[in-house]
C-alpha cells in the first residue's frame, strides 16, 4: 500500500528536480517530467485494480497538529472516485508531457515548463488523493498557483499577464468561500478528516452555532445546511461556473498543452469533484442543492450558446468546456452524482484530444481551402433519406430510456435525479433527432462531390451512377453501427454504476432501481423523437424568405451571446474600473495627502526636534556641563600638583642632603684609609646619591 504514495509524489519530485536544476536540463528536461507522469499512471492502474479488488483504502502521511483531543493526521484516501480521477489526471498529464516534448523545442523557458505542469499534476493528484480538508485546501492553491504561472508562460505578451491575473484574481474571491466553509466545517465537526466528517453529517443535521456569539449577540444557524453554499463557491471559481467564468476563455493565451490539461484534467473539474467527494454533507441541504442545481443549468445553457456564435476555434472548446462543467455542476445539483463522474471523464477525454488536435484541425483545413468550393448537384431518393434520418432518430431513446442509463443517473435514488433524467433526456432526444436529419440530408442528399478546379474543367470525384439503395444501405450500416455503440455503452453503464455505487451510497438513501412494467417514458421518448424530425422537416421545408426574416428576429439575440453576454463590460464597467478609480482616489487623499503627509511631518518635526535637542541639550547643558567638569578637573589637578607633590618632593630632597652630610661626616672620620680606598667610597656614594636623585625625582 505505501507503494501508492509515489503517485503524487513522482510528479513533485521531477517538479523539484527541474526547478532544482535549473538551466542545465534544457531541452532534456522532458526526460526527468516524462517517466515521473509515466510511472504515476501505472501506479493508478495498480490501484485501480487493488479498489476493484479489495475496495478503498487509506495511507497515513504523519501527524501534522495535536493538540489535547484535536488532531490533524494528513492522510491520502484511495476509493473508487479517487481511482477513476487518477486515471484521467495521470493519463491525460502523460501524453500532455508527451506532446509538450515536441510542441515546446525552442522555448527558452523548456525547464520551467516541463517544472510547473509537473507541479500542477501533482497538485490535481494530491487533491483527488487527499483524506484531510486541509491537505485539499493546500493542493487546491498550488494548482491556483500552478494556473497563473502557465497562462502567463509567454511573459513577453501583456495579454498572458492580464489573462493570468483575471484567473488569479477571480479563483482568488472565490476561494474566500472555500476557506469559509472548511473553517466552518472545522468548528462544526472538530476535525478536518473527510471521511469522519461525512460519518457525522448527517447526525449534525438539527445542530445549530451562534456564529456572533464573540460579539455578545445571539444568530444560530444551522452549519449543516451553510457549509454546501460556501464549499459551492470555491468550486464555482475553479470550474469557471457564471458568474466566475471569465476566467477560462482568457486562460487560451497559455500555450496549448497547458490549454488540454486544464480543460481536460485539472482545474476545472475540481469543482465537479469536490461536490461528489463531500456529496454525503452536500445533499443535507436542500437549498443548496438546489441553488448547485441552477447555477449548473444556467451556465450550461449559456455557454453553450456563446461557443455556438464564436469564430475562434479555441473561445469555442473553452466555452464548450463551460457547458459541459456547468451540466456536471447540474447533475450534482440533481443528485445524479455517478452521472457527474462518468460526464467528467469522457469529456476529459474528449477535450484532451480536441485541445491537442487543434493545430493539425487548422493545418488540415486550410490546405482544404485551397482546391476550390465543392457543388453538388440535385438531390435524388429523398425519400429513403428521410426514412433513414428517421430510423437513426428512434436510436437514442432506446440508448437513454433502455433501463441502464437511466439506472446511473438513479444510483443515489434522488426523486430530483429521475426528474431532471426525464426532462433532460426528453430534450436531448428532441435535439438529437433534428441535427440526425441534418447530417443525414446535408451527408447523403446530393450524392457524390463535384469540383470545379480553377481550369474551368470539370472533375467528378466518384462515380456517377447512384442507386437507391446506396444510401439506404449506408443508413442501415450507420444504424447497426450505433446500435452495436449503444449496447456496448449500456453494459459500459452497468459495470460503472455498480463500480460507483459504495463510493455514493449514502446513509438513508436507498439505490435506484430499474424501472419495470410498461416502458411509458421508452414510448413517450419515442414520440418526442418523432416531433423532433417532424420538427427538422418542416423547418427544411420552409421559405428561404421565412429563414431570413427569422434569423432578423434573432439578430440582437445573436449580437448578445457573441458578445458573451457582456459580462466582462460589466466588470469592466461596475467592479474593474470602480475599483481602479477608488484606488487611485485613495492614491491621491489617503496615499498622498494624509499618509504622504503624516511621514513628511513626522520627518519634518524628527529633524526639527534633532536640531532643537542638538541646539539646546548638547549644545547648552551636555557641552556645557563637560566643559565645566573639565576646568575644574584643571584646577583640580593643579592644586594637587601645587599641594601634594611639592611637599613631598621637598621632604624627599631635605632627607637625601641630610644623607650626604652624614657621609661627609663619615669620610672625615676615615683619614687612614688609603687614597684608592676612599676614592672608591666616593665614587660608590656618588652614584648611589646619583640613582637616588633620579628615584626621587
Amino acid at each position: 500500500m505505501a507503494l501508492f504514495v509515489l503517485i503524487p509524489l513522482l510528479p513533485l519530485l521531477a517538479s523539484l528536480i527541474l526547478l532544482l536544476g535549473g538551466r542545465r536540463w534544457g531541452e532534456n528536461s522532458h526526460r526527468i517530467g516524462i517517466p515521473a507522469i509515466g510511472l504515476s499512471f501505472v501506479l493508478s492502474v495498480a490501484a485501480f485494480i487493488e479498489v476493484l479488488s479489495n475496495g478503498p483504502f487509506t495511507l497515513s502521511l504523519y501527524r501534522f497538529f495535536q493538540s489535547g483531543s484535536l488532531t490533524i493526521d494528513l492522510t491520502l484516501y484511495v476509493d473508487q472516485l479517487t481511482v477513476l480521477l487518477l486515471l484521467l489526471v495521470t493519463g491525460v498529464s502523460g501524453v500532455v508531457h508527451v506532446y509538450s516534448s515536441r510542441y515546446m523545442i525552442g522555448e527558452s523557458q523548456y525547464n520551467r515548463f516541463f517544472a510547473v505542469i509537473a507541479l500542477f499534476t501533482f497538485s490535481m493528484i494530491l487533491l483527488v488523493m487527499s483524506g484531510n480538508l486541509l491537505l485539499l485546501l493546500i493542493s487546491w492553491e498550488v494548482m491556483g498557483i500552478c494556473s497563473y504561472l502557465l497562462i502567463s508562460h509567454a511573459k513577453e505578451r501583456p495579454s498572458a499577464g492580464r489573462a493570468a491575473t483575471k484567473a488569479f484574481l477571480v479563483n482568488a474571491i472565490a476561494d474566500v468561500g472555500l476557506s469559509f466553509g472548511i473553517i466552518l466545517t472545522f468548528y462544526t465537526f472538530g476535525t478536518l478528516d473527510i471521511q469522519t466528517i461525512l460519518v457525522q453529517a448527517e447526525g449534525m443535521q438539527d445542530h445549530t452555532i451562534n456564529v456572533l456569539g464573540w460579539m455578545g449577540l445571539d444568530l444560530h444557524i444551522h452549519p449543516v445546511t451553510l457549509i454546501p453554499f460556501f464549499l459551492f463557491i470555491g468550486a464555482m471559481g475553479k470550474s469557471a461556473q457564471m458568474p466566475f467564468h471569465v476566467w477560462l476563455p482568457g486562460a487560451m493565451e497559455a500555450p496549448t498543452p497547458v490549454s488540454a490539461l486544464i480543460h481536460a484534467a485539472t482545474m476545472v473539474n475540481a469543482g465537479p469533484f469536490l461536490l461528489v467527494r463531500l456529496s454525503p454533507l452536500i445533499v443535507l441541504s436542500p437549498s443548496a442543492m438546489t441553488f448547485i442545481f441552477l447555477v449548473g443549468a444556467t451556465t450550461a445553457v449559456f455557454a453553450g450558446i456563446v461557443s455556438l456564435t464564436q469564430s475562434d476555434i479555441k473561445k469555442i472548446l473553452a466555452y464548450s468546456t463551460i457547458s459541459q462543467i456547468g451540466f456536471m455542476v447540474m447533475a450534482c445539483g440533481l443528485g445524479a452524482f455517478a452521472v457527474a463522474i462518468f460526464h467528467l471523464l469522457a469529456h476529459g477525454c474528449y477535450k484532451a484530444f480536441f485541445f491537442l488536435s487543434t493545430g493539425n484541425a487548422l493545418k488540415s483545413v486550410e490546405q482544404d481551402l485551397g482546391h476550390g468550393d465543392p457543388k453538388h448537384p440535385g438531390p435524388q431518393g429523398m425519400g429513403v433519406l428521410y426514412g433513414g434520418a428517421l430510423v437513426l432518430a428512434l436510436i437514442p431513446p432506446f440508448v437513454l430510456f433502455s433501463g441502464s442509463y437511466e439506472y446511473l443517473w438513479g444510483i443515489t435514488g434522488f426523486v430530483s435525479a429521475t426528474i431532471g433524467f426525464k426532462i433532460i433526456g426528453l430534450i436531448t432526444v428532441f435535439v438529437a433527432s433534428q441535427y440526425l436529419f441534418k447530417g443525414v440530408t446535408s451527408l447523403f442528399a446530393h450524392g457524390p462531390k463535384t469540383y470545379w478546379p480553377s481550369t474551368g474543367q470539370h472533375r467528378l470525384e466518384t462515380p456517377s451512377v447512384r442507386p437507391r439503395f446506396l444510401n439506404g444501405s449506408i443508413i442501415m450500416g450507420l444504424f447497426l453501427a450505433t446500435v452495436f455503440a449503444g449496447g456496448l455503452l449500456t453494459l459500459f453503464w452497468n459495470w460503472f454504476a455498480s463500480f460507483m455505487a459504495p463510493a455514493l451510497t449514502f446513509s438513508g438513501v436507498r439505490l435506484g432501481e430499474r424501472a419495470q412494467g410498461f416502458p411509458f417514458w421508452l414510448v413517450v421518448s419515442l414520440a418526442v423523437s418523432v416531433a423532433g424530425w417532424v420538427y427538422a422537416y418542416s423547418t427544411q421545408m420552409r421559405s428561404q424568405h421565412q429563414v431570413l426574416r427569422a434569423s432578423e428576429r434573432s439578430n440582437r439575440l445573436y449580437v448578445l451571446f457573441w458578445n458573451k453576454g457582456y459580462f466582462d463590460e460589466i466588470y469592466d464597467a461596475y467592479l474593474v474600473n470602480p475599483t481602479l478609480q477608488f484606488a487611485r482616489w485613495l492614491w491621491r487623499n489617503i496615499d498622498v495627502r494624509v499618509i504622504d503627509h503624516f511621514i513628511h511631518s513626522i520627518a519634518t518635526y524628527s529633524v526639527n526636534l534633532a536640531r532643537w535637542l542638538w541646539a539646546i541639550v548638547d549644545v547648552r547643558v551636555i557641552d556645557r556641563f563637560i566643559h565645566f567638569i573639565a576646568a575644574y578637573s584643571v584646577h583640580f589637578a593643579g592644586w594637587l600638583f601645587r599641594i601634594v607633590d611639592i611637599s613631598l618632593l621637598e621632604r624627599k630632597v631635605e632627607k637625601a642632603a641630610g644623607q650626604v652630610n652624614a657621609t661627609g661626616k663619615l669620610l672625615q672620620n676615615m683619614e687612614s684609609h688609603t687614597i684608592q680606598h676612599q676614592l672608591l667610597v666616593m665614587v660608590f656614594w656618588l652614584v648611589a646619591m646619583t640613582g637616588l636623585l633620579y628615584f626621587l625625582i
